[in-house]
């Protein structure tokens, strides 16, 4: 499922800069004292998406200016404000007898608005100052680039959405092995290994790893015979499991060993004791053999399961 909604995610990243319909795409000056109105647009509910618009105040540097946005219904009554600090600054840096130029600037603002109802509004843009960054005061009109767009998406919960589910997938991928009751737990510096538990029963799903170490020498391919027993000590099932290593090297690259692993899963029934028995062929290279057995356990999607019913075999 958070494999399902990260892709859900991303496809509405892609999708959502595509769905808006720009409505307004123009530049105007502004004096201060002054508000200048832009054309109505006329606004309508939608479920998905909403009214931006984004004014950028076009000033040179070392400037301040201090500008509202309106929009008004048709009563001019405000609905929707926003005030915005716009600055665009420079200067020079010395240090450790090094020295050069900086330039930085906060110049973009907007309102996203959603609507309830049909209804036209007017877009008021209003300079409230104008001034260097020293204070003195700017006796000159302020450009600005405004567009208004309708059904736009705001992409940063959807940014939040996807980091959210990939975070849940790393999550799920690493825990979900993990679940369940670990019963068996047995680890033998060779080849063979086996235990016993209490473990299974009627749609309890049963985990059987086995992990595999051995040396450089290892060939290609190793064969894991898998056994399990009844609680009368019967064996109720036998299979041989071929199995291809990873080759570890180190960092001149010389070979030094070499790992494999195996899982399967299991529906046990009745309820009862059964032992897990592995046996590695051939039995040579092999350093270490570890038998993790977990009880209850969880999958991420579906797999192959061995039923076994201990008065049936």
């Amino acid at each position: 499922m958070a494999g399902a909604i990260a892709v859900v995610m991303f496809i509405a990243l892609i999708i959502s800069p595509f769905m808006g319909q720009m409505l307004i795409s123009t530049q105007i000056q502004v004096d201060e004292g002054e508000p200048e109105e832009l054309q109505a647009v006329q606004m309508q509910p939608q479920s998905i998406g909403a009214l931006r618009v984004d004014v950028k105040a076009i000033i040179p540097t070392n400037r301040w200016v201090t500008y509202e946005i309106q929009l008004r219904d048709q009563q001019d009554q405000v609905i929707a404000s926003a005030l915005k600090d716009a600055w665009a600054e420079s200067g020079t840096w010395y240090e450790e007898g090094e020295s050069g130029t900086w330039q930085e600037e906060d110049l973009l603002s907007g309102l996203d608005v959603r609507a309830l109802q049909p209804e036209a509004l007017t877009i008021t843009l209003d300079v409230l100052s104008y001034t260097t960054s020293a204070g003195v005061d700017v006796d000159e009109s302020v450009t600005f680039n405004v567009q208004v767009r309708n059904g736009v998406v705001d992409t940063r919960y959807l940014w939040a959405g996807l980091v959210g589910a990939i975070a849940m997938v790393v999550l799920a991928a690493i825990s979900v092995p993990l679940t369940g009751d670990r019963v068996i737990s047995k680890w033998i510096g060779d080849s063979d290994v086996g235990d016993r538990a209490l473990m299974g029963g009627a749609n309890r799903l049963v985990r059987v790893t086995v992990k595999v170490k051995s040396d450089e020498t290892s060939p290609r391919h190793l064969t894991i015979k898998l056994f399990v027993k009844d609680g009368n000590g019967e064996q109720i099932y036998a299979r041989d499991f071929p199995v291809t290593l990873r080759f570890i090297r180190n960092k001149e690259r010389e070979l030094i060993g070499a790992s494999a692993s195996l899982c399967k899963f299991f529906i046990l029934e009745p309820r009862s004791s059964y032992g897990f028995y592995v046996e590695v062929v051939p039995d040579n290279p092999v350093d270490s053999t570890h038998l993790i057995v977990r009880d209850r356990a969880k999958t991420q999607g579906s797999v192959d399961v061995i039923h076994l019913r201990a008065n049936e075999w």
